[in-house]
């Protein structure tokens, strides 16, 4: 059993939701990948709502899903989005305190920033951006839902380290999500096959949403058929060619000047403990 595995469910036909409102309706490639989206990593699921929390927190937050409840290009956009940077291996420290740096980052902006918005530029466009961008290249966030998980995906070598963490809303201070944080390791070459895989998956499952959309009456919902055909081919050719990144990358990041930053971050956040 592989230890990634990206699982997705379109929504019907039927059942999916125009954008705008009458009697301004529209519909788009991106609406008709409304969808399911969960992930399998390591024998934990991200993605999927914890019940009895979700309950507690009242309708909104998932609208009573079992999982992501969105469209499914979002997600695709912002993970494929990383593949340039994930394809390129970072250095053993890095990638051994990947679970921790998010942390120590946000305690080094607290002990470096004062409450005005001069120091916290100075902070993130000098001294810390070049050591915050090999963690923010390689991550994506869950804006899009109520404390949704920021993902990072780094290589090291012929390994790769899944890790993410999340939000919590719930008055009990319980997570909205069954797996709210954690890491997991599989190899690179597993990934990049789970990641292949998905999007042979997803691309067959457009066609299919595709077609059936260009046969359906749609009435007063305004649907370009025509360019419609031609964005889901555009799509798969533009999200095709970010997958290569994955199998080689022109990337060449001057980790040395990275290790220097981490190391006088790591310095500096061990005094406010």
């Amino acid at each position: 059993m592989s230890v990634f595995k990206i699982n997705f469910k379109l929504q019907s036909i039927d059942k999916i939701q125009p954008f705008g409102e009458e009697p301004e309706l529209s519909l788009s490639w991106f609406g008709l990948t409304d969808g399911l989206l969960w992930l399998d990593v390591g024998g934990r699921t991200v993605y999927e709502y914890d019940k009895a929390a979700l309950k507690s927190a009242g309708a909104g937050a998932g609208a009573g899903a079992a999982y992501n409840d969105y469209y499914i290009a979002r997600f695709i956009e912002d993970f494929f989005y990383t593949f340039g940077a994930v394809s390129e291996s970072v250095p053993e420290e890095l990638y051994d305190n990947a679970e921790r740096f998010a942390r120590d980052m946000e305690r080094w902006e607290d002990s470096r920033c004062d409450d005005d918005d001069e120091s916290f530029k100075r902070f993130y466009l000098g001294e810390f951006s070049e050591l915050y961008e090999w963690y923010s290249e390689r991550s994506f966030d869950s804006g899009h839902l109520v404390d949704g998980p920021d993902i990072g995906c780094f290589r090291c070598g012929d390994r790769l380290k899944i890790v993410w963490h999340s939000g919590i809303s719930t008055d009990n201070g319980k997570s909205l999500w069954t797996a709210p944080d954690g890491s997991c390791e599989t190899g690179y070459a597993d990934f990049v096959r789970a990641v292949k895989d998905f999007f042979a998956e997803f691309c067959a499952a457009m066609d299919e949403q595709v077609e059936r959309a260009l046969l359906k009456e749609w009435g007063a919902v305004a649907l370009d058929k025509r360019a419609l055909k031609k964005e889901n081919s555009d799509r798969r050719a533009e999200l095709s060619q970010k997958t290569e990144f994955l199998d080689g990358t022109d990337k060449a990041t001057d980790w040395s000047s990275v290790l220097s930053l981490y190391a006088k971050m790591r310095e500096q956040t061990a005094k406010t403990k």
